[in-house]
């Protein structure tokens, strides 16, 4: 008997031995919801898009390949665990860095040119901006004419060189001339290295000649003549800040004030983004929402497809209209993303549409202020009032500082000033910013009705020079604004204390919960 027992205590140190591996091995295939492979593949497109933008890594690849790719991410969804999470973020990266390639060929493409006076051609992307002196265009879907002079070019040639990206100019012989956004115009120019998400800039360009498809933009035709009848019942600079506000039409506005926007970190008011879109589409939802859901649903997608095409295709614009579809659309089906999915899913949407948005500011503060008002502004809410919400003026102050907080670092890397009063701006003009919008769109709307339009103007006007008076006092108040050295990529690292911050908040949070579940009474074996 005891002969017996000795072998069957060996093969149970055996397995015992051997448990630790078989425990990590199992945790290793240990099967896991699809939506990890996905989103992990979702940050491995972002991490690729990223770094081979930054790093200029040129991966161009056949479309097979990418089919592949896609394919192989498809296949992580039925088997997913700890390994195949590692392949879908390694096949997520790869498809990132194959995506800039045609950005970078085009960056590379056009460099052969600088110093060199070309003939180039493009579509307005967006409204030319009238406010600087000389005019100031921006074009897309880019034709260059080598080897033609102004003398020798056809506007029907067909001997051009067509480029990925987007030229920044000045315009010389502007003044006769009626520029509207998409409009197809050939400059002649001497070609500049670029800056930001530009791949190249032309100063004083001469205009060659301008294409217009009928019947044009029909939108930004609307926007302008929707301004212009605006301008008739309020003066400037009211009406360019309320036209900012609710068309992001932000070129009207004074040199001064566009500065005083800035030192009190307020640019991001006249840009049309999340904010304008939520506040439609609540607008829309709690209005013809009383008919069904599926009205309420419908009339907000519509205005905020409306909204876009009369704004145009800007970063911050499609970041915004694509959290606010999704919303919308994730809303209506009785599910919803959480805050860092979301980001994750909008921000590679984005990239992968122009990868170049990660270079642009508008871009940056857009996910920044997103970020601050999903993710942070709620942990700080528990943080100070548990689960029960807090106050109005309370919430309002942690999302305004939320949103100053992650700002920051962005704003001091590119302008090299922080003003510490600028959350109180955003405390005292973002509740009131809907009522100047709606003052501003009412007045518009009934401009056939001359007195209601007058009457509507003068109590929107109240209310802007409001904002003027505050952003202007703010702005004057140099002892609470912070110059620091600019493009100094270490200013980044304002970003690990709320980095740690999170990461505690999470911690006790995951700990709270594990509490709970181990204080419940377990049921009694029957």
């Amino acid at each position: 008997m005891s002969d017996h027992a000795m072998p069957q205590k060996s093969q149970k140190t055996q397995n015992s031995k051997d448990s630790p591996a078989r425990h990590s091995c199992a945790r290793l295939i240990t099967k896991l919801h699809p939506s990890w492979c996905f989103y992990v593949a979702v940050w491995g497109i972002i991490a690729g898009l990223i770094t081979s933008l930054v790093f200029e890594l040129n991966f161009p690849s056949p479309t097979l390949l990418v089919i592949i790719l896609v394919i192989l991410i498809i296949i992580t969804f039925r088997f997913a665990n700890f390994i195949t999470i590692i392949i879908a973020f390694l096949a997520g990266f790869l498809l990132g860095t194959f995506r800039v390639s045609p950005e970078l060929v085009g960056r590379a493409t056009i460099a052969n040119f600088q110093g060199q006076t070309i003939i180039i051609a493009g579509n307005l992307s967006e409204d030319p901006d009238i406010s600087k002196n000389p005019p100031a265009i921006r074009l897309k879907n880019l034709r260059i004419y080598a080897n033609k002079t102004a003398e020798s070019f056809s506007a029907d040639d067909s001997d051009f060189l067509s480029l990925v990206g987007t030229i920044y100019a000045t315009i010389a012989n502007s003044s006769d001339t009626n520029l509207e956004r998409s409009d197809f115009i050939i400059l002649e120019g001497k070609l500049e290295s670029g800056f930001g998400t530009f791949i190249g800039k032309i100063s004083r360009a001469k205009i060659l000649n301008i294409e217009r498809s009928s019947p044009g933009d029909v939108f930004a035709r609307f926007k302008h003549w929707f301004s212009d009848r605006t301008r008739d019942f309020m003066p400037s600079p009211e009406v360019d800040l309320g036209l900012g506000y609710l068309m992001g039409m932000k070129t009207g506005l004074d040199k001064d004030f566009s500065a005083a926007l800035q030192a009190v970190g307020m640019t991001h008011v006249v840009v049309a983004s999340g904010a304008h879109l939520a506040i439609l589409t609540g607008a829309a939802k709690k209005l013809f929402g009383r008919i069904s859901k599926f009205t309420g649903a419908l009339v907000a997608l519509l205005l905020i497809i409306a909204f876009v095409m009369i704004v145009g295709f800007t970063p911050s614009m499609t970041r915004a209209a694509l959290v606010a579809s999704l919303s919308l659309v994730v809303g209506y089906v009785g599910r919803k993303f959480t805050p860092l999915r979301l980001i994750a899913f909008t921000m590679m949407l984005t990239l992968l549409i122009n990868p170049t948005n990660f270079l642009n500011l508008g871009w940056q503060l857009s996910f920044a202020s997103f970020f601050g008002i999903l993710v942070l502004a709620p942990y700080l809410q528990k943080l100070f009032y548990g689960g029960k919400p807090p106050p109005w003026l309370a919430g309002m102050l942690i999302t305004s500082l939320s949103t100053s907080l992650i700002c920051a670092p962005i704003l001091i890397y590119n302008f090299g000033s922080l003003s510490l009063l600028s959350f109180v701006a955003n405390l005292i003009i973002l509740p009131t910013l809907p009522y100047a919008m709606l003052g501003m769109m009412l007045t518009g709307a009934t401009s056939f009705l001359p007195i209601i339009a007058g009457l509507i103007a003068q109590l929107t006007r109240l209310l802007l020079d409001l904002h003027i008076w505050l952003v202007n006092f703010l702005s004057d108040k140099t002892a609470f604004i912070l110059e620091i050295p600019s493009a100094n990529p270490f200013i980044f690292l304002l970003y690990l204390p709320v980095l740690l911050f999170l990461l505690f908040v999470v911690y006790l949070d995951h700990a709270n919960r594990k509490r709970v579940r181990n204080d419940r009474p377990r049921a009694e074996p029957s």
